[in-house]
């Protein structure tokens, strides 16, 4: 009997669990990055715009402006799209001549991570969605490099 209830104790743990995971190959699960996301670090305005194109794509695209002088410092289109099961974020920044493509290797229902491991920098995007309409994402490399960004959903302006 005790058994028994281990296994089904398991069941109940994992079930829920791996039928999220299967979800997670739908762009549909991670639809809490749609909106338009702000972070004010005191120096600079950065933004993220997100929004649905199709039932396989979202479409964005971030900026970073001098807080006092408005001036743009860096920009970029982002992409997300639903491919063979599996999702990849897009990335064009200003600079480059194409796009670097991010391959989704893990996903909850307030988390999705975005890797390229062989991308200079960065080499990985961890989307956290908190409370209170607030959204952190750390852009991160090799050897610890990495930086946070705290953003808040706000009206489109």
């Amino acid at each position: 009997m005790k058994t028994i209830a281990v296994v089904l104790v398991n069941l109940l743990i994992c079930v829920p669990t791996f039928s999220f995971a299967q979800s997670c190959n739908s762009i549909g699960s991670i639809d809490w990055l749609l909106g338009y996301w702000v972070a004010d670090d005191g120096e600079s305005i950065t933004i993220e715009h997100w929004k649905k194109v199709s039932p396989q794509s979202f479409e964005g695209y971030g900026e970073s402006r001098n807080k006092l002088s408005n001036e743009r410092q860096s920009g970029e289109s982002l992409r997300l799209v639903e491919m063979a099961n599996e999702l990849f974020y897009l990335a064009k920044p200003e600079q480059n001549d194409f796009p670097v493509a991010f391959k989704l290797t893990q996903c909850s229902r307030k988390n999705a991570v975005f890797e390229n491991s062989t991308h200079d920098f960065p080499k990985k995007l961890d989307y956290q969605l908190g409370l209170n309409n607030k959204m952190k994402v750390t852009v991160s490399g090799e050897k610890g490099k990495s930086f946070d960004i705290n953003f808040i959903r706000r009206d489109e302006s």
